[in-house]
């Protein structure tokens, strides 16, 4: 599995209802996309659920990756993201574990991105153990559509994305919702928790 998500920061008074029309227009696109595990079409507005700023912040679960290379560059849809905001920076980490919650087969409206730095003097063996243990244990939370663990080993950073179907606690990171979720393959990069 490869994780990625790129984050398009908006202006403070953009219209958020352009970027909720784009994705009803557009999400239905990558529904049946080779490769694609999951893609939640993500937003942020300032002001709501804490949030500072208003943003589209697409994130993905690839179970290939020929077919993330054929999204970002083979023609396969990050063209349209290109052409309409520039091109971003594309964050990306190597998958460690995706899990299914009790409320997988329920639509999810909310999702969390929690990153961490993994300190310099531990062995990240230990520290992926336990932080997978504190996936599963996330996984099992009523609520919990999907969870996902990943680690960027260039900077040694740990994340966990998980998709809700209740509101989640602020506390477990940077809160979005879910305009359309995209999930042609995610049972191939899942286990139950």
């Amino acid at each position: 599995m490869y994780v990625m998500q790129y984050e398009i920061t908006l202006p403070s008074d953009y219209d958020m209802r352009v970027i909720r029309r784009r994705v009803s227009v557009r999400g239905p696109a990558l529904d049946a996309f080779p490769g694609l595990g999951l893609k939640a079409y993500l937003i942020r507005e300032r002001g709501v659920d804490g949030s500072p700023v208003n943003q589209y912040a697409p994130f993905y679960l690839w179970a290939s990756t020929g077919g993330m290379g054929r999204f970002l560059w083979g023609g396969g849809g990050f063209g349209g993201i290109v052409e309409s905001f520039g091109r971003p920076a594309v964050r990306h980490w190597t998958g460690i574990a995706c899990l299914a919650g009790p409320d997988r087969g329920d639509v999810p409206r909310y999702a969390t991105r929690h990153t961490w730095p993994m300190p310099t003097d531990a062995d990240p063996t230990g520290l992926v153990a336990e932080a997978v243990a504190d996936l599963e244990g996330r996984a099992r939370r009523p609520g919990t559509h999907t969870t996902a663990l990943a680690v960027d080993p260039r900077s040694w950073e740990l994340v966990c994305f998980a998709l809700r179907t209740e509101a989640p606690d602020t506390a477990d990171g940077a809160v979005y919702q879910v305009l359309h979720l995209s999930m042609p393959h995610l049972g191939k990069i899942t286990r139950t928790a």
